[in-house]
């Protein structure tokens, strides 16, 4: 394998364990290492459309492949800050530990146990902790579907994966599910536009 000048596989990395991708910068080349790669999921099968994508890169540059759920936490339902014993701390540990199990269960049934994901669970804000999490780690890049909410639903609301775009600091791959990619603009909307039909 060919380096740009003045790079090299420092700290024992081999080019058998890592896949790069090239890009030309006026002449020269830039190498891209990935080791640790981010998979989030809000435990939809719309998130699931970003796997191939995580997967796919976390084989070919042998990274470690994270799946993280952020279980967005608001304040503790108004009918258990009157019990005696419970407070906002149990609340926020009993939900943790429930998005713990549906984790869990969301990648026992829909992801493949040979990908070995490390599944990792954080409570708050989704787009906060995306990137607390991206930052503590050491992530290398964050791989997010899109869920392509639009109109007046959007501009109230925004979207999680356009946020953690404009904040996060280190690459961000958002995928738009098959079934929005396919069923977006259908051939028929083109036809129809262009007058074809």
């Amino acid at each position: 394998m060919v380096l740009a000048d003045g790079c090299n596989l420092a700290h024992g990395l081999t080019s058998e364990k890592l896949f790069t991708m090239w890009w030309l910068i006026e002449g020269g080349s830039v190498m891209i290492i990935l080791r640790k790669i981010v998979l989030t999921t809000d435990l939809s099968d719309h998130s699931l459309a970003a796997l191939e994508y995580a997967s796919a890169l976390s084989l070919l540059y042998g990274a470690k492949l994270y799946l993280l759920h952020v279980e967005d936490v608001g304040p503790p339902p108004m009918y258990t800050t009157h019990l005696p014993d419970f407070s906002g701390e149990q609340f926020t540990r009993q939900v943790t530990e429930r998005a713990w199990k549906d984790l869990d269960r969301f990648a026992t049934e829909k992801i493949n146990p040979d990908l070995k994901a490390i599944l990792a669970v954080r409570t708050g804000n989704p787009v906060e902790e995306i990137n607390r999490f991206a930052k503590e780690e050491g992530i290398d890049t964050i791989v997010m579907a899109t869920h392509g909410r639009t109109g007046l639903k959007h501009v109230l609301m925004g979207s999680v994966a356009e946020k953690v775009v404009r904040t996060s600091p280190i690459p961000v791959l958002t995928v738009k599910p098959r079934t929005m990619r396919d069923h977006f603009v259908s051939s028929h909307d083109v036809e129809e536009e262009l007058h074809l039909s």
